[in-house]
């Protein structure tokens, strides 16, 4: 509740689930951020393990309906969880640790990650989404573009983020319109402005591609200002700083990364 005070927001979630012998119970309660009363309490049975992901997907429909959502928006954000992202514990497990691998290892030993990610779930979007961005960064053409435009052809089986990070990619890697890619950032920064994602792509190939380098800066020093951990908003803006001759504040970027 602390942390949901000082960012600003109106309410914390809670989950729980718990074994029922082969069943499960799932929980949530939302609470009233500055007051702690609870605006919201859903309980729901799933008789299988593989049933709780359509378990939770229905509490949160009854929550964001209850919450004030309309039903034009839930409908347009509204992507079963069964079938966002993956439907697999190993799959996402794979991918999340190929994420994070990238950005504290490097991009090459990021990949098998990814890779087994894929091969666990053959129709995870967002990992070839992500692999494409990686075979791209380390000069893999040809892999990229496969890879990307496998995740555009999936891409009704992801999250509507997911959507966006995968058409961005799309533009960029596959039909190289900077263009399109820059409005679909822009689009997706409007609809998610909390996400830092769609600042760091602004600030990455999109403008830098275009030299379009105090652009960059701006859209970097966005991202972080939405997530001071997020390492590619450090990256984009050390090397736009590089470009436009100014190693001082290249260096000290790099020193705060």
């Amino acid at each position: 509740r602390e942390i949901c005070e000082r960012i600003g927001s109106a309410a914390v979630l809670e989950g729980s689930i718990t074994s029922l012998g082969n069943e499960y119970v799932l929980g949530f309660r939302a609470r009233n951020c500055s007051s702690g009363d609870v605006l919201d309490e859903e309980q729901a049975l799933a008789a299988r393990k593989e049933d709780t992901l359509n378990a939770l997907s229905q509490i949160a429909n009854k929550f964001r309906t209850r919450a004030g959502e309309s039903f034009a928006t839930i409908q347009q954000h509204q992507t079963p969880l069964v079938e966002a992202t993956t439907p697999s514990i190993e799959a996402l497990k794979a991918y999340s640790t190929g994420v994070k691998v990238a950005f504290s290892d490097s991009f090459v030993s990021a990949v098998p990650h990814l890779k087994r990610a894929i091969e666990i779930d053959p129709k995870f979007a967002a990992a070839y989404a992500q692999l494409g961005l990686l075979y791209s960064d380390i000069g893999e053409s040809v892999l990229a573009t496969e890879s990307t435009l496998k995740a555009y052809q999936l891409r009704d089986r992801a999250s509507d983020p997911e959507k966006f990070f995968i058409t961005v990619n799309y533009e960029r890697h596959v039909t190289g319109n900077l263009d399109k890619a820059r409005q679909t950032c822009e689009l997706w920064a409007q609809t998610y402005p909390r996400d830092p994602s769609a600042h760091g792509l602004l600030s990455g190939l999109i403008s830098q591609g275009s030299g379009k380098y105090q652009e960059s800066i701006e859209e970097a020093k966005k991202a972080l200002s939405l997530d001071p951990d997020f390492t590619p908003g450090y990256l984009n803006l050390a090397y736009s700083y590089f470009w436009l001759d100014r190693p001082g504040d290249a260096q000290n970027t790099l020193q705060r990364a």
